[in-house]
């Protein structure tokens, strides 16, 4: 491996435990360093850690060890067998999970679910992208799944140097649909058309615990995608209406009514546009609304505009809400971090005229935990909140 020498002044950040090296922190590097390329990085003559290099962003290195060891399948297999391990020792009653979160798990760049017999993954840098094939052979050696399949479509693989899409199977025989348990409810996910991987993995311990507030309650999700949360409050719920703006998703949440017996006639399910059906909707029609929206945020120049849209959709959700009733809201926006999220639901609380309790707040669960090294890895924001008069 080549070497990258980093400056003094950034040593005690990287020490403790940072993930992220970027271009100012650097000294010197050796000739001919190809970008995607696994280097050793010394700050003067002392080994730090070993990463990979990229000339085209901000961030130059990313690390992936702290000890001088040689990254290739093995390297991966151990990592991959100690997440499985750790991680599945919390799993109850489920077939799917996040084997690899990124820099929170030390594998930077890198996103892997499970979805039961199948597995889906995320490429979001060129390092990775160099390192693809050692990722799947140790997949195939750990887990001897039916498929791995590739979806990578994050903005930043541009500016690594990737093109932004790379939707294909990497192994096995590719199933469009894959049959998942998550607390002992079953979801079909589809793992090609589907947004991020396929399924919100990372909702799944927010799912459950909505279930004891979902009671005898006429409830209204927006942003239902295929029916995750819908689903979870119907085995409670007097009755679920779902609201997607996607025809193919309302058509899956449908299928995931089905399949757990649910009986669909009594419950509703809209193809439309969230903002424009809460503008429409008459005061007290629900007991419960539920706002799980994608990411209005991609950059830090959106942000203004996403506080601007949740704003919005909380106020209006609020004003339709009877006292006492109950707003689950969430964000996944990294951008917006928890104090910002807190804020956005205070003033729509103002404009709504009232007061709101909350009733339980929560992060991402422990297959998405974040590093305290790392706080940039805590991107989720989940509140259940109570409407006061």
């Amino acid at each position: 491996m080549k070497k990258v020498y980093i400056k003094k002044n950034i040593l005690k950040n990287i020490l403790g435990n940072h993930p992220w090296i970027f271009s100012g922190g650097i000294e010197k590097i050796e000739n001919n360093i190809k970008d995607g390329e696994v280097v050793k990085i010394f700050c003067e003559n002392k080994f730090i850690a070993i990463g990979y290099y990229n000339s085209k962003t901000d961030i130059s290195i990313r690390i992936l060890a702290r000890k001088d060891i040689k990254i290739d399948k093995n390297f991966f297999v151990q990592r991959f067998k100690i997440l499985k391990e750790n991680k599945e020792s919390f799993l109850q009653n489920s077939n799917c999970y996040r084997l690899v979160f990124g820099e929170s798990d030390n594998i930077p760049g890198l996103v892997v679910d499970i979805y039961n017999n199948s597995i889906v993954i995320q490429v979001h840098t060129l390092g990775i992208e160099f390192l693809k094939n050692y990722i799947i052979d140790a997949l195939k050696e750990l887990f001897n799944p039916q498929m791995i399949y590739e979806k990578s479509d994050i903005g930043i693989r541009e500016k690594e140097g990737l093109k932004k899409e790379n939707n294909k199977l990497l192994y096995g025989k590719l199933n469009e649909y894959v049959d998942i348990i998550e607390n002992s409810i079953k979801f079909r996910v589809n793992i090609v058309e589907g947004q991020k991987t396929g399924f919100f993995l990372d909702q799944r311990e927010n799912r459950k615990c909505l279930q004891k507030y979902s009671l005898g309650k006429t409830i209204l999700n927006c942003f239902s995608y295929t029916g995750g949360f819908s689903v979870y409050a119907s085995f409670n719920a007097k009755s679920v209406t779902s609201i997607d703006i996607s025809k193919n998703a309302i058509e899956d949440a449908k299928t995931n009514f089905i399949i757990n017996g649910i009986d669909i006639k009594n419950h509703k399910f809209i193809v439309g546009d969230v903002f424009e059906c809460l503008k429409e909707l008459k005061k007290d029609s629900f007991d419960m609304i539920i706002l799980d929206p994608p990411s209005f945020a991609k950059n830090k120049k959106q942000l203004k505009n996403a506080i601007k849209a949740y704003i919005t959709i909380n106020s209006k959700a609020l004003e339709k809400l009877p006292d006492y009733g109950i707003l689950v809201s969430s964000s996944c926006t990294s951008h917006v971090d928890e104090n910002t999220f807190i804020k956005i639901l205070h003033t729509s609380s103002v404009n709504a005229n009232c007061q709101l309790k909350v009733l339980e707040s929560k992060c991402q669960p422990y297959d998405h935990s974040y590093n305290l090294s790392f706080p940039e890895g805590r991107y989720l924001k989940f509140f259940i909140l109570q409407k006061n008069p």
